[in-house]
């Protein structure tokens, strides 16, 4: 076995490199931060809260494709790993777009009927982020995103303790979530420069 390179390997750490720029971390935060004040506003404009996240995950993928690609070069993963990739991207996104609507449905439908399970409802849409940043997680290969399903999970729980508006779990781990983003940012900026191009 000596001498003989183990291109899975190579394969997996280049795919982390590849994502380790923070730009999809600035941008979970800023997501989170803008749902966590929709949900948290005086005058309820949770229902806009899903909205602007939606409209720019395009723009920010493409974005940050040619910033990594000024970095990095283009990268041409094999066919499996493109088929897995876009095949864990097509479940994400579908999973993300109906925990959120669930969650609107549910935290809508049980609040006002006074229930005694009303208690957990501001707690759901927390603990609903919380498994798609657990996606994110294994999608990406990334386990910072396991940070910001903890701080997820954990305010879920904390919100419904004290009773407390459903946006504040958001708030923190979209706090978390731009620290960590800026930092990668920089940090991968400064490892590797723009490649000049003849």
């Amino acid at each position: 076995m000596d001498g003989q390179v183990d291109l899975g390997a190579m394969e997996r750490e280049a795919y982390r490199a590849y994502w380790s720029d923070g730009i999809v971390d600035i941008y979970l935060g800023l997501s989170l931060l803008f749902m966590g004040v929709m949900w948290t506003w005086p005058n309820g404009l949770s229902a806009v809260a899903g909205v602007l996240p939606a409209i720019l995950v395009t723009p920010m993928l493409a974005g940050r494709k040619r910033f990594v690609e000024a970095r990095l070069g283009h990268v041409e993963w094999r066919p499996t790993r493109r088929g897995w990739e876009l095949r864990n991207q097509l479940l994400l996104l579908a999973a993300g777009v109906v925990l959120f609507l669930l969650a609107v449905v549910v935290y809508t439908t049980v609040v006002p009927d006074g229930s005694g399970d009303g208690r957990i409802a501001p707690g759901i849409l927390a603990w609903l982020l919380a498994l798609l940043s657990l996606g994110l997680a294994i999608l990406l290969d990334a386990r910072r995103m396991l940070l910001y399903a903890a701080v997820l999970a954990v305010g879920g729980m904390v919100v419904v303790s004290l009773e407390a508006e459903p946006g504040w779990p958001m708030l923190a781990a979209g706090i978390v979530a731009a620290i960590v983003g800026l930092a990668m940012l920089r940090r991968f900026v400064a490892r590797y420069p723009v490649i000049d191009r003849p």
